[in-house]
């Protein structure tokens, strides 16, 4: 490792997109949520709260899959931990990466230099 940079994502600066993605997975749920409580009610919002959620999810995951790359490989790390990783552990192995799971670059010679 690094310099005390823990993560292969934060070492590149790509962190935003982790929290971005993250931030929109979580407006999903809430949004499927809101669509369940509303049957609990009138249901007449639930049609429309459940599109949203079902867009918003889809939506996060295309873009979160297209932005996240390796500066050196350009390679969609999404992409390639998704198929690679079992489905219930992928999201948490990427934001633990240490080095590039395509061209395997370690975190060392990507790291941005410290002033």
């Amino acid at each position: 490792m690094s310099r005390g940079v823990s993560s292969w994502i934060i070492a590149t600066g790509q962190a935003w997109k982790l929290y971005g993605a993250v931030a929109g997975f979580t407006a999903s749920l809430g949004l499927l949520t809101a669509a369940c409580f509303s049957l609990a009610s009138s249901g007449r919002f639930f049609m429309a709260l459940a599109a949203c959620g079902l867009f918003l999810g889809c939506a996060t995951f295309v873009w979160f899959a297209a932005v996240l790359r390796c500066p050196s490989c350009r390679a969609k790390l999404v992409w390639t931990m998704a198929s690679s990783r079992p489905h219930s552990s992928w999201i948490i192995d990427l934001a633990a990466l240490d080095r590039c799971p395509a061209c395997n670059r370690e975190l060392d010679r990507i790291s941005r230099p410290q002033p």
